[in-house]
C-alpha cells in the first residue's frame, strides 16, 4: 500500500510503459452498498455520482443484511434497474455476482434485462463465492448452499464464466457439474455480453481472471503492490482492464495506481448516503 502511496518507494512506478498508455487516467467508481438502504437512496447517490462525474456505480450481490450487521439488504437487479432509468451515462455494474446463489442462466438473463435499460453501461462482475467459515458463508450456510474448497472455487468460476459467454453466444449447451445445461435456448436478446470483471484478492484469482475474463478487480490489502507487479509481467489481453476495490478513508494516490497499470479505482459507500460527499470520490 505504502509503495503506491509515495513515488519514491513505488516498486510499481516500473512497469510496462505501453500499458499504462493506454488507460490514459484511472476512472472513479462507487459501490453503493444496499445494506440497510432503501431503493431510492440507491438511486438519489447514483445520480449525485453522475453529476459529478463519476464513471460508475456498483451493487454488491447480497441477499441478507446479517453478514454485515444490517437489518436488510436489497436485490441489486431491483437497484441497478432503478438506477438505470433514473441516469443517462453513467455505468452499472454488480461488483460481484455470487455464482453459488445463481445458475448462470439465471444471472444472464437478468443482465440481459438490465443492458435492456442501459444499452453499452452494464459491467459484470462476478466472484466465486465465501470462503466456508467467513462471515459471508452465513447466507449460503442459511439456505443450504455448500461451499466448497478455494481449489474447487476457482475450477467452477472458470465453467461459470465459460457458461456465462455460451448462453451470451446462443449455444444451446454446456457441460459442467451444478451449472451445465443441455437445449437452452432464448435467454438474451442478441446484445453481447458485457464486460465481465472477476473480484479477488489472492493472487491465484487474479492470475485466473487474466485467462478467463475481460477485467480484474483486486480488493486492497497489503499485498496489492506485489500483485501489480506480477501483473506487469503477464501479457495480458487487449483490452483488459486492472481496477481496484481502494478504502475511502485512506485512498491510495491515482497518479501511482495509474502507473502500476490500474485503470480503474472504486471506493465503497454505505447507507445512509453522504451525497454531498459522493462527488468527492472522483478527486
Amino acid at each position: 500500500q505504502g509503495s503506491l502511496r509515495s513515488p519514491s518507494l513505488s516498486k510499481a512506478a516500473h512497469l510496462r510503459p505501453r500499458f499504462a498508455r493506454t488507460l490514459g487516467c484511472v476512472l472513479s467508481d462507487v459501490v453503493l452498498n444496499p445494506f440497510g438502504a432503501d431503493v431510492a437512496e440507491l438511486v438519489d447517490g447514483a445520480v449525485v455520482a453522475e453529476e459529478a462525474g463519476i464513471s460508475a456505480v456498483w451493487v454488491t450481490d447480497h441477499f441478507s443484511g446479517a453478514v454485515v450487521g444490517a437489518p436488510w439488504s436489497r436485490d441489486p437487479f431491483v437497484c441497478l434497474g432503478a438506477i438505470a432509468q433514473a441516469t443517462e451515462r453513467i455505468g452499472l455494474g454488480l461488483l460481484v455476482a455470487n455464482m453459488v446463489n445463481r445458475h448462470p442462466a439465471q444471472l444472464a438473463s437478468a443482465v440481459a434485462s438490465l443492458q435492456s435499460l442501459a444499452p453499452q453501461r452494464v459491467m459484470l462482475g462476478v466472484g466465486s463465492g465465501a470462503a466456508p467459515g467467513s462471515r459471508f458463508a452465513a447466507e449460503h450456510d442459511a439456505i443450504g448452499r455448500a461451499l466448497d474448497d478455494a481449489e474447487t472455487r476457482q475450477r467452477r468460476l472458470v465453467d461459470y464464466v465459460g457458461a456465462l459467454r455460451a448462453i451470451w453466444a446462443g449455444e444451446a449447451s454446456f457441460p459442467a457439474d451444478a451449472i451445465g445445461f443441455d437445449g437452452l435456448s432464448a435467454v438474451t436478446d442478441g446484445v453481447p455480453a458485457p464486460p465481465i470483471i472477476v473480484g479477488g484478492s489472492a493472487w491465484t484469482t487474479i492470475e485466473l481472471a487474466t485467462r478467463i475474463a475481460d477485467g480484474v478487480n483486486i480488493r486492497r490489502t497489503h499485498a496489492l503492490a506485489e500483485q501489480l507487479e506480477l501483473l506487469a509481467g503477464i501479457d495480458l489481453p487487449s483490452g483488459f482492464e486492472i481496477s481496484v476495490l481502494d478504502d475511502r478513508t485512506d485512498p491510495l494516490d491515482p497518479g501511482r495506481l495509474r502507473e502500476a497499470g490500474v485503470g480503474r479505482r472504486i471506493v465503497t459507500m454505505s447507507a445512509p448516503f453522504d451525497l454531498d460527499s459522493i462527488g468527492l470520490s472522483s478527486s
